[in-house]
């Protein structure tokens, strides 16, 4: 018996070591882990006038379906959809992790925030991903196990939601989800190829066994059960998140993060009891006549999409007035100004005096666009600088996140409407499973180093109780009447704000119809260099900007966005991105 522990722990060794790749590689793999292996073509719309729901997957747009015709509210629908996504698409979302929701009210006309960030474990330092060398640990050394988990807050976060505005019972939205986990669901060929991508996945043994990697991993097209998560469903069913946060399923998850031979995780009790989804302010801001709303922090993306747009404000962007080239320049010169910023000031807002209202103020938005020149780039992009702003967390971060997350849109026939995006981090998580679901790792979404190369202090850096920073960007915007027009999202990593921030333009500046959208190529700036995604529509656009002193680079660039747009005639426009395998589906 022993000396299969000793081969197990040298394989992993092996593994881990072959993974400490060179940094932009990492940054490559950690920013973009599916690549574009779901590019199936167009992507699905739908058009109803009744409501409409896209998610990341037929059978979670289907069980929301089920539920909005039951007359289930849109947070009704987005649980049922979220708990069939855990099972179908375990890579990306589920109970083990964490959420931002958006929800509009349409009786009270009202707009709530909802902050389900998990927190970092009471005993983290802010050289918690640090060697003994002062050296940061490598990416997939800090991920594999226990030590980046932070205490699941999903579930409590769509019970709060739900308490306020669920109008079916709790108990009726596990349905779906349960029987697909007890009485099996098809193998999707995303799910098979990731699967075989994964490098953590091998190094315990029940996430081993049930991703069947000695088999060669899962296949297209079998039918798989998860019986434990069909009972993890029926606990929180029964119990809420409670059964969640105490009990059985509490010790599961503590003694699977805590116990972790190679690298064992910080957990305690009591970071259980701080599990506390908050209702918080949203960010909003205008761009032309719409008003655009996001998440404020922990989360970025709200006031990155607002500073693009806010930089953009001062230029004509529409199709008589610029071409294609130009409004690309000034989109990425605009995003590399307000990732700048993200990389200083941004970060748990109950840890750091974020200035919210100076980074959207109008003014200051406008001296920031006179940075921007049309026919150059800018090199050396610095932060804005605010009087008075607290001088100890002035360090630059530069923390990638990664892709693997879920984005559920909806509208249903009230017109009450819901963005949620949830996540559990990188693909697959921490790679540890209890319980039938993953565990996150969303504490490497921190700053590895807590200080900058000169020193300063970083404020996205690790500490106990801190929520780390997060690119989430559920977006909902709303016409000069103060009507909901569009719900939107992506999964993306740090390019979510770009991927949200450029549809806008699309929409609203050079005005594309939905449905073709996501048919246009990603481009991105976050601080230097400007990425175009492979493929011809991105060539000819790549080639120009060169021209004009972009440092290019192309790669695969694997949006998500679920998008819903009402017409002036009332219609809703669902689209899901080509590039993944979701669905829109509406009545």
């Amino acid at each position: 018996m022993a000396y299969k522990i000793i081969i197990a722990w040298l394989i992993s060794i092996i593994v881990l070591s072959k993974s400490a790749i060179a940094m932009d590689e990492t940054d490559g793999f950690k920013a973009a882990p599916e690549g574009s292996i779901s590019n199936l073509g167009k992507s699905k719309i739908n058009i109803a006038n009744n409501y409409m729901v896209v998610t990341a997957d037929y059978r979670a747009t289907e069980s929301a379906i089920r539920i909005l015709e039951l007359g289930g509210s849109a947070i009704d629908a987005a649980i049922s959809a979220q708990m069939v996504l855990n099972l179908v698409e375990p890579q990306s979302s589920g109970i083990g992790g964490g959420a931002f929701i958006l929800y509009y009210d349409a009786h009270s006309k009202s707009l709530e925030a909802w902050d389900g960030r998990e927190k970092a474990p009471v005993n983290y330092s802010q050289d918690i991903f640090l060697n003994s060398d002062g050296k940061k640990k490598g990416f997939i050394e800090a991920v594999s196990g226990g030590l980046a988990v932070g205490v699941p807050s999903l579930v409590s976060t769509i019970e709060r939601v739900h308490n306020k505005h669920g109008k079916l019972p709790w108990n009726s939205l596990f349905k779906d989800a349960i029987n697909y986990a007890e009485n099996g669901f098809i193998i999707g060929k995303r799910l098979e190829k990731l699967v075989a991508r994964a490098p953590h996945l091998k190094n315990q043994k029940y996430a081993k066994d049930y991703f069947e990697l000695d088999k060669g991993g899962l296949k297209a097209g079998i039918l798989k059960t998860n019986h434990e998560f069909g009972a993890s469903l029926r606990a929180i069913k029964d119990e809420g998140s409670k059964a969640l946060l105490k009990g059985q399923l509490a010790n599961n998850i503590l003694s699977t993060v805590v116990n972790h031979t190679m690298n064992p995780g910080r957990l305690v009790e009591e970071d259980f009891n701080l599990v506390n989804p908050k209702l918080t302010e949203p960010v909003c801001g205008n761009y032309r006549t719409w008003k655009v709303c996001g998440m404020g922090p922990p989360s970025s993306g709200g006031i990155t999409v607002l500073q693009i747009l806010g930089i953009l404000n001062n230029f004509n962007l529409s199709n008589n007035s610029v071409d294609n080239t130009t409004v690309w320049h000034l989109f990425l010169e605009a995003s590399k100004l307000a990732y700048t910023d993200r990389g200083y000031y941004i970060a748990d807002n109950d840890f750091v005096n974020v200035p919210i209202k100076k980074l959207l103020d109008q003014k200051y938005l406008k001296e920031r666009s006179l940075l921007i020149k049309y026919n150059d780039t800018i090199k050396n992009p610095q932060k804005g600088d605010f009087k008075n702003n607290e001088a100890s967390f002035l360090g630059q971060d530069i923390t990638s996140e990664k892709s693997s997350t879920t984005h559920i849109s909806i509208i249903d026939s009230s017109g009450n409407g819901i963005a949620l995006t949830s996540s559990i981090e990188f693909m697959f998580g921490s790679g540890l499973m209890t319980s039938g679901f993953l565990l996150n790792n969303q504490m490497t979404d921190f700053s590895f180093y807590p200080r900058d190369k000169n020193g300063h202090l970083i404020a996205n850096r690790p500490e106990g109780k801190k929520k780390p920073r997060s690119s989430m960007s559920p977006t909902f915007v709303f016409d000069s009447k103060g009507d909901l027009r569009m719900v939107l999202g992506s999964p993306g990593g740090s390019q979510i704000i770009c991927y949200v921030a450029a549809s806008l333009v699309r929409l609203i500046d050079l005005n594309i119809s939905p449905e073709n959208i996501t048919q246009l190529p990603n481009v991105c700036n976050r601080g230097f260099k400007s990425f175009v995604e492979k493929g011809e529509k991105g060539d000819i656009l790549s080639d120009e900007l060169i021209k004009l002193g972009h440092a290019v680079k192309r790669k695969d660039m694997t949006s998500g966005l679920h998008i819903i747009y009402k017409d002036s005639k009332g219609y809703f426009h669902g689209v899901a991105d080509q590039r993944r395998e979701g669905t829109a589906k509406g009545n």
